[in-house]
């Protein structure tokens, strides 16, 4: 994602309307980004792909025809929506490596991360996976400080140990969360309460282009755990099919002796 402009995207408009090249260029790259973070958060990089850049190509051909600048977030806003509506319904399973789950399983390292920090992703599993009342889910926020701050604490603790352990390449991962940004698992778990709701987050979105980097950042994560993780139980089984082979693959000459080689 790019570097942050310090205008407003209204400041931006108004600036590029006025003849401002450099503003139509850095409004055009927020747009964008804000585009990637709205449609890897619902369906993951590879399936957001095709509608993310759709959505720019309308954008740019469209916004010559925009006068009003407080008629330009909820225009744009209904671009992507109608891209979105083509992609089909929100991904609320996958297992996709991308950049930023550094080429690695986003599962697997949740399973490693529940390790160290049971807590914690415990308490994401039940908030992005629905499968827990909001009853259970304040009980185990409880320790955090209580729902919805105590999950969005978590969600950042699991991403500075994923950082800190993993060489995850996370750049947003504050210690101390802003309170503002406490429905983002909700928005990112795909359980606002109403379709208004969430259009009225991710409108509110591009005025932090941080909380977009934040959001696309942890996107194969939240639909990691929007689908479950392994219970620890399978994980172990699994890593330990994983060693054998890779352990067999080191010494290959057992086969070759088992053969007659």
């Amino acid at each position: 994602m790019s570097e942050l402009d310090s205008r407003s995207t209204k400041q931006l408009f108004n600036d590029w309307r006025a003849g401002d090249g450099q503003a139509g260029q850095a409004m055009a790259q927020r747009f964008a980004d804000w585009y990637y973070a709205i449609t890897t958060s619902r369906l993951g990089e590879t399936r957001g792909r095709e509608p993310c850049d759709v959505a720019c190509q309308r954008f740019g051909e469209g916004i010559v025809n925009v006068t009003e600048p407080r008629a330009l977030v909820g225009w744009a806003h209904e671009i992507v929506l109608k891209e979105l509506e083509n992609a089909g319904n929100r991904a609320m399973d996958g297992d996709e490596p991308n950049a930023y789950t550094g080429d690695k399983q986003p599962k697997d390292l949740l399973c490693q991360a529940r390790e160290a920090m049971l807590t914690e992703v415990t308490l994401l599993e039940a908030t992005y996976g629905g499968r827990a009342s909001k009853q259970e889910v304040d009980v185990l926020a409880a320790p955090l400080g209580g729902n919805p701050l105590g999950v969005l604490k978590a969600r950042y603790r699991v991403k500075q140990w994923l950082r800190d352990h993993h060489g995850v390449p996370f750049d947003v991962a504050p210690d101390n969360p802003v309170i503002d940004r406490a429905p983002l698992p909700l928005y990112e778990s795909g359980h606002m309460a109403t379709d208004q709701e969430e259009a009225n987050f991710e409108q509110w979105m591009i005025s932090d282009i941080d909380l977009c980097k934040d959001i696309a950042e942890f996107a194969h994560f939240s639909i990691a755990l929007r689908g479950g993780l392994p219970t620890p139980k399978d994980y172990a089984k699994k890593t330990a099919r994983r060693n054998a082979q890779m352990q067999q693959a080191q010494n290959p000459g057992c086969l070759a002796r088992l053969f007659g080689g």
